[in-house]
């Protein structure tokens, strides 16, 4: 409970901790480090898809207030990631490598090290601790935000529409997403082989909502998508709409947008079958820890409890979904006592989380 109140308190205020830049094999990476100088746990934290990479300002301070709890912690850089590129075999080949040499450190505790990962990176992450080779190294997985199924989370990422143990829920979808899974996976799709040029810009767009660091619906990107646009040709153009329609427009064929998302997963799977982790999870044997924002509009809450669902006993896994990154203005008293009880929510979270390494 002290190193989950130490982040705590060193989240808040994102206070800095001594860094360095080091690299190990081919890998770059951004290494954290708090008070400790030996016997330190060791955690390798992914960054997200995206252009800021291992420099994202909400990455950094994660790791800072890690690093501050008393971690050695390693943020790794992932190339391809920052190129808006998936490639879950090249990401896994930089997560070993980056995990084996973490857990090889003098100023490391021996036994392991934890693996924190966060969106797409939170699946790769547990397809990490699937892989045998690294099950003395890895002793614990942390993931914020994950997805179980793509076909499912697409679907949702086009729609809206998700569902668990029969309760269907609908939200208002980010669609940075979807633009990233098409701009990989749109052309393995036979029908759709000859749009480069429509994944291209969905990854251009995606891009720009990164640079600005807005989010990727803001009528901000309305000019660029626009533009985008009209660079492509008659036959393209009704693609780029059920993709990447202007902000504002929330006109959604939902029959059509739930075959293009059936479609667009199989596709991206037999592409890179790393993209569903599904067969990873019964092989994982480290502990699990597990966290979603109910209102996460990227990958929605239920995927979390899927993965939850299809862990193996002997991960301990534990989920939690949690309000507390709502927007907090304007409380009414009812709403500050439910804040108060995702603040302690939280708190047992990070308890667990800290506690496996």
């Amino acid at each position: 409970m002290i190193r989950a109140g130490r982040f705590l308190a060193n989240f808040a205020p994102n206070r800095p901790v001594p860094s360095e830049e080091i690299s190990f094999g081919g890998t770059q990476a951004t290494l954290y480090r708090g008070t400790r100088r030996s016997g330190a746990p060791g955690w390798v934290v992914l960054h997200g898809i995206s252009v800021s990479g291992r420099a994202h300002p909400a990455l950094v301070r994660f790791a800072r207030a890690l690093a501050a709890s008393g971690a050695l912690v390693l943020v790794p850089e992932i190339p391809e990631w920052r190129e808006l590129r998936i490639a879950p075999q090249q990401a896994q080949a930089v997560i070993g490598e980056s995990a084996t040499y973490l857990a090889s450190r003098a100023d490391v505790q021996p036994g392991g090290v934890g693996l924190a990962g966060f969106s797409f990176g939170a699946t790769q992450a547990l397809n990490a601790a699937a892989d045998p080779s690294l099950h003395d190294v890895l002793r614990a997985v942390v993931g914020f935000g994950g997805y179980c199924d793509l076909r499912r989370t697409l679907i949702c990422m086009l729609t809206g529409e998700h569902e668990w143990a029969g309760t269907r829920h609908q939200l208002n979808p980010d669609p940075y997403g979807r633009w990233v899974v098409a701009g990989n996976y749109l052309t393995r799709i036979p029908e759709y082989a000859a749009m480069g040029a429509v994944a291209e810009s969905l990854r251009a767009l995606a891009r720009e909502a990164g640079r600005l660091g807005v989010f990727a619906g803001d009528p901000i990107l309305n000019v660029v998508n626009t533009r985008l646009r009209t660079r492509l040709n008659a036959s393209e153009q009704p693609v780029w709409d059920l993709l990447a329609p202007l902000a504002g427009d929330s006109r959604v064929n939902a029959a059509a947008a739930e075959a293009f998302a059936n479609r667009l997963a199989a596709a991206g799977v037999g592409a890179e079958p790393l993209l569903d982790p599904q067969p990873c999870l019964p092989r994982i044997r480290c502990s699990v820890v597990l966290a979603h924002g109910r209102e996460d509009r990227l990958i929605p809450f239920t995927e979390t409890l899927r993965l939850h669902a299809m862990l193996p006993p002997e991960t301990h896994a534990s989920s939690t979904i949690t309000g507390l990154f709502e927007h907090s203005g304007g409380r009414s008293p009812v709403r500050w006592a439910a804040y108060a009880r995702e603040v302690a929510r939280f708190g047992r979270l990070l308890y667990r989380a800290l506690g496996t390494v």
